[in-house]
């Protein structure tokens, strides 16, 4: 499976979430996987021996057909679906993001995926008027035809999620779909499964984790045109979710607060950096309508090309080739992060063959490849 298509079959989704739940297969080499062999059932076959030439001791581990399966029994049960990144409905905006995620689990409107949203976050801890201006902007994004996105912490994304309510939300959470957290959201996570749309990244039944709460926040901004920050300190996961909407092209939206407090010298320091500075419900709909025209001129919301996940098992390079790459690749390696494009660059070498010797490394556990920087493990 290579292109987009409408739905995918029982069998395609089956293999999807095999290799993306294997052993070692993280997004990035998720999509690599794709690209060189074509499909995921052939990936697959090729999963262990890529593992043992890149340095790996051990077996790894496969998702089993039997696993998969369950986890698609448990997400309908649940009443909830998979959407994968290849299907129709999987959203146009977060398609574009570096290290997108290949399979979404998604409960309440569906056709919320791909409706125009504004994220709206902030801290867990938020002042009287943080909370009084998440409400009022967040109802004032749902009055004028947008969603709000958020992460449905406590503070700032549950009042946001709460005020959008009526005119519909979309909660990006840490863990699995049925996970609710925090437990004091039990009330809000229900009324989303109503009114509004839960999205995670995670498989059915995972426990939210530290690192699951920075990975959600690239799909908060990924999943809309702009970000508004409310308030945030300087170590807030909020300016966190600013970064990732820089790096995505997202519009930075950061409402000003007074210096005294250390709530606001995240958003002050937005600002200074160049977010819009905002206001009132205008100072967001005269960007997101720029947003818009931009969009509708370049046809940046456009279905990606059908070309980009062929792969080019046909032009296999040899192994010796491959294994003099990846022996050259991880001595040159460090634990500071370096862009797979700087790596190509100063190899000097054709893309797939540093694709797939990173491939064979990372199978083995022996680099980690992140928002396409890798460092040694």
């Amino acid at each position: 499976m290579t292109n987009t298509i409408q739905t995918a079959s029982l069998e395609e989704k089956i293999q999807w979430i095999r290799l993306a739940r294997s052993e070692n297969v993280g997004r990035s080499t998720f999509f690599r996987l794709i690209k060189i062999f074509g499909s995921p059932k052939l990936a697959l076959e090729q999963v262990a021996d890529y593992a043992f030439r890149g340095g790996s001791k051990n077996q790894i581990k496969i998702f089993s057909e039997q696993d998969a399966l369950k986890e698609l029994e448990n997400t309908h049960q649940f009443q909830a679906e998979i959407v994968l990144f290849c299907e129709k409905t999987y959203p146009k905006l977060l398609r574009e993001i570096p290290d997108a995620p290949p399979i979404l689990t998604v409960r309440g409107k569906i056709d919320f995926l791909n409706r125009d949203a504004v994220a709206v976050v902030g801290p867990r801890n938020p002042s009287f008027n943080g909370t009084a201006f998440a409400r009022k902007i967040a109802r004032e994004i749902g009055q004028n035809n947008l969603l709000v996105t958020s992460g449905m912490a406590r503070g700032i994304d549950a009042a946001a999620h709460e005020a959008a309510l009526e005119n519909g939300t979309i909660a990006v959470i840490a863990g699995g779909i049925n996970h609710i957290y925090p437990r004091e959201n039990t009330n809000l996570y229900q009324q989303i499964c109503q009114r509004g749309l839960l999205i995670s990244e995670s498989p059915f039944n995972a426990p939210p984790k530290g690192g699951n709460f920075i990975q959600r926040n690239r799909i908060i901004s990924g999943m809309s045109l702009g970000v508004v920050v409310v308030e945030a300190g300087l170590k807030s996961g909020s300016l966190t979710t600013a970064r990732f909407g820089v790096e995505q092209g997202r519009e930075i939206f950061a409402v000003p607060g007074s210096p005294l407090d250390p709530r606001c010298l995240g958003t002050n320091r937005l600002i200074k950096q160049g977010a819009k500075l905002t206001e009132n419900i205008d100072d967001i709909l005269e960007e997101i309508s720029l947003i818009r025209n931009r969009a509708s001129q370049n046809k940046i919301l456009s279905e990606p090309d059908s070309e980009e996940f062929i792969g080019f098992i046909e032009k296999f390079p040899s192994d010796d080739d491959v294994g003099k790459i990846r022996q050259e690749i991880f001595a040159k390696l460090s634990f500071v992060p370096i862009a797979i494009e700087e790596i190509i660059q100063e190899m000097q070498l054709p893309a797939k063959l540093v694709n797939i010797a990173l491939v064979q490394l990372e199978l083995a556990d022996k680099i980690e490849v992140s928002f396409g920087k890798v460092v040694l493990r």
